[in-house]
């Protein structure tokens, strides 16, 4: 398996871990079944040279946070559904983060640490109507010995 593969796993098990996260999926989903739902994908790999005998490489993740606001809005809640959806999903960003955080070495994986999230708020459609969402970015840093 993979290194890339090997840490995307590490962190779909470590949101699943998380009491706030209802379904985590290794894939977008369109028409996800849980909610709040993160959906995490490989974004993208830089390698740098460090020594003659070390590269260094950082993986990024994309975890995606929807959770509905449309009409199969899933609270029984008086408060207003958009303001009711940004609460959850600010909930699940920091839970997340905190996490991340806390175990900033991916325990048990190829890691060297983990750098600090950064996160982006938007609207999602989905095939079951409109999401809030928000998308946080992680980057794991790594070293492959050449020699």
């Amino acid at each position: 398996m993979s290194v890339s593969t090997e840490l995307k796993q590490a962190l779909k098990t470590k949101n699943e871990g998380l009491s706030s996260v209802q379904k985590v999926y290794g894939h977008e989903e369109m028409n996800p079944d849980g909610w709040p739902a993160v959906m995490l994908t490989a974004q993208d790999m830089q390698g740098e040279f460090s020594s003659n005998a070390e590269n260094s490489r950082v993986y990024a993740y994309k975890a995606f946070i929807l959770f509905p606001v449309g009409q199969d809005y899933p609270a029984s809640t008086d408060m207003n559904r958009m303001e009711y959806a940004e609460q959850v999903i600010a909930t699940v960003i920091d839970e997340i983060v905190n996490d991340m955080d806390t175990d900033f070495e991916l325990t048990g994986s190829d890691a060297l640490y983990m750098n600090a999230a950064d996160c982006l708020w938007s609207y999602t459609k989905l095939e079951n109507g409109e999401a809030r969402s928000a998308q946080i970015t992680l980057s794991i840093y790594t070293e492959l010995r050449v020699v």
